[in-house]
């Protein structure tokens, strides 16, 4: 996702027009990283020249629609469906905080942070698909780093806390008929830890990558909650804290609000103007 927009159309061009976060094509000084600019243009010379210089592009041609624009940027988020009766909830980052746990693992064990995580990193989605268990990783891990593990990090580690706004957003849309699921990338022992939280009896149902076989980014995993609540994508709303899942949900057409702060509003004032005209 991009945050500043980078054209050189006219202001009142109808991909852009009052639109926030533009500066003129070609840049000419932004303290923003390059990478986090999108450059529409009609030029394919002048897209070129921007993806050179390390900008994502887009081609405003006849085929290009504002929606398109608007999906790439870390600032905009889908509006409600008209007829809302589905909202998916990922949990980390979203439902819960304080869920960091790879720096409290690397310094128990005086592992070299980058190693560290380069390295969990090859086994982060066999693990929250269920493909290897905890107990598989952390006998390779120890091999690996020559250090003695005891117990399990991943559970010694995870000390999430409760996100009150969305405890209150998610009892508001259960009370005006709405149904709620969580749908989450974890692991078993962070599962049943927010279990014993009490943070899975919010929901109306729950969704757990682990148990599912399939984690997000993949349309899969959207794919098996949306049939198993028999319920149309156009009727749904996801809601995550990560750039790569909410761009992969709109990509199979599911309305999406990332969960996240950025130029302009902070990630809980986006969730209440999302979710300002619900009853």
């Amino acid at each position: 996702m991009y945050d500043i927009i980078a054209t050189d159309l006219k202001r009142d061009h109808p991909l852009i027009d009052g639109l926030p976060h533009l500066v003129a094509l070609p840049i000419q000084g932004s303290g923003t990283h390059l990478g986090r600019i999108l450059a529409v243009s009609g030029s394919e010379d002048r897209l070129i020249e921007a993806e050179e210089a390390g900008m994502g592009s887009l081609l405003a041609d006849d085929a290009c629609t504002r929606r398109d624009v608007l999906l790439q940027m870390s600032w905009y988020d889908d509006p409600l469906p008209e007829h809302l009766a589905l909202v998916l909830f990922d949990l980390g980052g979203v439902v819960v905080k304080n869920i960091t746990m790879l720096g409290k693992i690397a310094r128990r064990y005086a592992l070299e942070r980058e190693q560290f995580f380069t390295d969990y990193r090859h086994y982060e989605f066999p693990l929250m698909e269920g493909a290897i268990s905890e107990e598989q990783y952390w006998q390779r891990a120890a091999e690996h780093f020559g250090i003695d593990v005891t117990g399990n990090p991943f559970l010694d580690a995870f000390e999430p806390v409760v996100n009150d706004e969305m405890v209150r957003l998610i009892a508001k849309l259960r009370s005006s008929g709405v149904r709620v699921v969580c749908a989450s990338n974890t692991i078993d022992s962070h599962w049943n830890i927010l279990k014993g939280m009490g943070v899975l009896d919010l929901f109306d149902a729950t969704y757990a990558s682990h148990i599912l076989g399939c984690a997000k980014p993949k349309k899969r995993f959207h794919h098996l909650i949306l049939d198993a609540e028999a319920v149309d994508g156009a009727q749904a709303y996801f809601i995550d804290d990560s750039e790569t899942n909410v761009m992969a949900a709109r990509r199979m057409g599911l309305a999406s609000l990332l969960y996240a702060d950025v130029p302009g509003a902070r990630a809980s004032e986006r969730l209440a103007s999302a979710f300002a005209l619900l009853r």
